[in-house]
C-alpha cells in the first residue's frame, strides 16, 4: 500500500472527529475521487485489513488506543450535481453544503436536517434526522460498494431505513440521489433559519461532542429521562453530561474515550435502575 499517495500512518483520529477524541489509525487514507475511494477500499480488503470509513466524524467516539487497519476519509469525495428537483451527491458532501444549495434553488426536503454537521454518506448510513424529518424522506436511490467489491444501486426499500438505522450490512455508501420538492427560496431559507435557531437554543453546539449520545426509547425522549433523573452536569474526568441538553456528552477539553464510556455506562445504569429502560447508543464507538 506504500505506493498510494494519499496514505498516512499513525494519523491521530482526534483531528477528524467532532468529539476531538481518538488515538491513531494504523493506516489513514484520504482519496480525492470516487474511483480512488473504491480502489482504496478494495485494495485494503484484499490485503486483509479491516476498513472503516470516516466522513465528518460527527457521530463517532474513537478509542484512545486508536484502531488497527485502514481508516478511509471520504471528505474529498464530495461532488454535487443538481438537475431540476433532483440532487446527486457523493458520500463526502457535507449536509450543510447540500442544504445551502437547496435553499438557494428553492428546493424543499432537507430543511429538517439543518444544523446536523455530518456528511451525506454518514447521514444515510444512520438515517440521520430530527423529530421533523430524516434523510430517508428524500432518498431516491443509493449507490454502494458491497463487501464483495461490487457496485450496486439500491432503492429505499432495499436499504431498510429505520430510526437512526439502516440494513446496509457493511456496504459502503458512495453516492445518493435525493428527490426534492419545488418551493420558494424565501420559504426554504426561512425553514432552515428556524430549524437552526431551535437547534442552537437547545444544544451545546459550541462544545466538542458527538451529538445525541442515546437513541430515544419508544414513546419518550432520552434527554427528558436523563434530565428528570438529575444527571445533567454529571462528570467523569473530562466528559460531562451537558447542562444544556441532557442527551449530549461534551468534552471539556481533556476527555478521553475511557471517560466518555464510563459516563455513558453511568447514565445507562441510572436510567435502567430508575425506569427499567435500556438506552441504546446513537453514537458509533470504534
Amino acid at each position: 500500500m506504500a505506493d498510494v499517495q494519499f496514505m498516512a500512518t499513525q494519523e491521530r483520529l482526534a483531528r477528524h472527529t467532532s468529539f476531538r477524541i481518538g488515538g491513531p489509525a494504523e493506516f489513514f487514507f484520504r482519496p480525492e475521487t470516487r474511483p480512488e475511494l473504491i480502489r482504496t477500499i478494495c485494495r485494503c480488503r484484499r490485503a486483509g485489513m479491516p476498513v472503516r470509513l470516516i466522513g465528518a466524524g460527527t457521530n463517532l467516539l474513537v478509542s484512545d488506543r486508536g484502531v488497527a487497519g485502514a481508516v478511509v476519509a471520504t471528505s474529498h469525495v464530495r461532488q454535487i450535481e443538481v438537475s431540476d428537483h433532483t440532487i446527486t451527491a457523493e458520500c463526502g458532501a457535507r449536509l450543510s453544503r447540500l442544504i445551502a444549495i437547496t435553499a438557494t434553488g428553492g428546493l424543499s426536503g432537507l430543511e429538517p436536517l439543518a444544523g446536523i454537521p455530518g456528511s451525506l454518506g454518514g447521514a444515510i448510513a444512520v438515517n440521520a434526522g430530527t423529530n421533523r424529518g430524516c434523510i430517508a424522506d428524500v432518498v431516491a436511490d443509493v449507490t454502494v460498494l458491497t463487501p464483495a467489491g461490487e457496485l450496486e444501486v439500491r432503492q429505499p426499500h432495499e436499504i431498510g431505513f429505520g430510526y437512526r438505522s439502516t440494513k446496509l450490512a457493511g456496504a459502503a455508501v458512495l453516492s445518493a440521489t435525493l428527490n426534492l420538492q419545488p418551493s420558494s427560496v424565501r420559504h426554504v431559507r426561512s425553514a432552515v433559519r428556524q430549524n437552526l435557531r431551535v437547534k442552537a437554543a437547545a444544544q451545546p453546539l459550541g462544545e466538542p461532542s458527538a451529538g445525541c449520545a442515546f437513541k430515544n426509547p419508544p414513546g419518550d425522549f432520552a434527554a427528558r429521562i436523563i434530565d428528570n433523573l438529575g444527571l445533567k452536569g454529571r462528570t467523569v474526568g473530562g466528559a460531562r453530561v451537558s447542562e444544556k441538553h441532557a442527551n449530549f456528552i461534551v468534552n471539556l477539553g481533556w476527555a478521553t474515550s475511557a471517560d466518555v464510556l464510563e459516563l455513558i455506562e453511568a447514565v445507562r445504569s441510572a436510567v435502567l435502575a430508575a425506569r427499567q429502560i435500556s438506552l441504546e447508543l446513537e453514537i458509533e464507538v470504534w
